[in-house]
């Protein structure tokens, strides 16, 4: 049985009834039941991420951690903001073998190579979503297998320079990658993605 996204039925913005302007595109979230997954949407493990503490901090002043994905859907129909994530399903999954529970469960991002990856569309999403002027990746770099996973996205914007979409890439949100940062990791964040990734407001 695969392992499909655990929120599968979002990821080509099923739930947006606004327009989109800017495109926030993760990685992986598996459906598969894990006691270190409570995410009830996209960047919900927030006790190991502040993406909703960083990105609304960027928008209003305030974060929205503690939040309820409602709140977290407003908040994107209020800034023009979509979310998805590169990967749809790891298909040759298995969820009786223990190695593959234990790979997938600790998300561990370079072994998921080990698995035949189905990527979400990007670029029917954007062909759908006219309005998108950015995309921002929570990478800041793309080590294998990601520069080949968002690449189909990459050359899909290079080959319509009409619709002039920025391509973002910010540190991670995720507290792993809180090395180096001295004080307050939100707004240390908060601070380069608005620097360094040229996050914009649209």
């Amino acid at each position: 049985m695969p392992c499909d996204h655990r929120f599968i039925n979002d990821l080509q913005l099923q739930y947006v009834d606004w327009e989109v302007r800017t495109l926030f595109i993760g990685t992986f979230n598996p459906a598969w039941i894990f006691p270190n997954n409570n995410a009830e949407w996209f960047y919900g493990r927030t006790a190991r991420n502040d993406f909703w503490g960083i990105l609304p901090t960027i928008h209003t002043g305030h974060s929205l951690i503690p939040g309820t994905p409602e709140d977290w859907k407003n908040f994107c129909r209020d800034n023009h903001i979509g979310i998805t994530d590169i990967i749809n399903s790891l298909n040759d999954a298995d969820e009786n073998n223990p190695l593959h529970v234990e790979m997938i469960q600790n998300f561990a991002d370079d072994q998921l190579t080990e698995f035949g990856i189905e990527l979400t569309d990007i670029p029917a999403l954007l062909e759908e979503h006219q309005s998108i002027q950015q995309i921002c990746l929570t990478r800041k770099t793309l080590p294998n297998p990601w520069n080949i996973l968002f690449q189909p996205t990459f050359e899909w914007v290079a080959n319509h320079p009409e619709r002039d979409i920025q391509i973002k890439k910010l540190r991670s949100p995720s507290r792993g990658a809180r090395k180096g940062v001295v004080g307050n990791f939100t707004d240390f964040i908060v601070n380069h993605w608005q620097d360094a990734g040229e996050y914009q407001i649209l």
